[in-house]
């Protein structure tokens, strides 16, 4: 039996919607597994903290990419990984700021993150009291810039293409502190077989094998090397 729903953000290059069409390098790589398993469900985009809540509650359902983090292990049943997530915090760029540790960054005024992405979850569980989370990640992004935060934490690789959804220039924003790394993965739902995720697993790896991965991901990421097999 196929899968039931299967869940994706916007979150460029790594998965987006370009009208009505599903792309990145996420994207790319879930439809060669369906193609390789006979599959062709439709990827439905929703707001990453509704796509998360959905996943949870079961109904077979799978949503990529999503970071593996030790508080989301039990959640989800895992296939990957697909691609290397960095965690970077920017503050506006020329501003003279840089941090030193995380440490520094604990002691600002206010640090803006999205809500339930896993850098948000990774800076909680370091002890930071002064997040304001947001639900759109451009949003942050005009909030930063308008002065209304000092940083925002974030994930690197979707950076440029969420500046230009903003309206904001490349040059506007430097990152001040990388601090993390961590693995995106196809998180499914606890309700589904544990055959099913075992046959995604197992095209994942033969895409690993055979090179047609690892042609994927250069072409959307030539300049990252992307993760081992398991």
């Amino acid at each position: 039996m196929a899968q039931k729903r299967l869940l994706s953000e916007e979150f460029p290059p790594i998965n987006f919607s370009e009208g009505s069409e599903a792309r990145g390098l996420a994207v790319d790589v879930v439809q060669e597994i369906q193609r390789r398993l006979q599959l062709d469900l439709p990827i439905e985009f929703l707001p990453w903290a509704r796509a998360y809540r959905e996943v949870q509650l079961g109904r077979e359902t799978a949503l990529f990419s999503m970071a593996r983090t030790a508080g989301r292990e039990r959640l989800f049943k895992w296939v990957g990984p697909v691609v290397t997530f960095y965690s970077s915090i920017y503050a506006p760029a020329r501003g003279g700021v840089r941090l030193r540790s995380i440490e520094d960054a604990k002691r600002a005024k206010a640090v803006l993150v999205v809500r339930d992405w896993y850098t948000s979850e990774e800076l909680k569980q370091l002890g930071f009291r002064n997040l304001v989370s947001v639900a759109d990640p451009p949003a942050a992004i005009r909030m930063l810039v308008a002065g209304r935060a000092d940083f925002f934490a974030t994930e690197r690789l979707s950076m440029p293409k969420i500046m230009a959804q903003a309206g904001v220039a490349d040059e506007a924003l430097e990152i001040v502190y990388s601090y993390a790394s961590s693995e995106g993965y196809i998180a499914f739902s606890l309700d589904t077989p544990d055959a099913r995720v075992k046959a995604w697993q197992t095209q994942l790896d033969a895409m690993k094998r055979d090179g047609s991965f690892a042609a994927i991901y250069k072409r959307w990421l030539p300049q990252d090397s992307p993760p081992p097999r398991r």
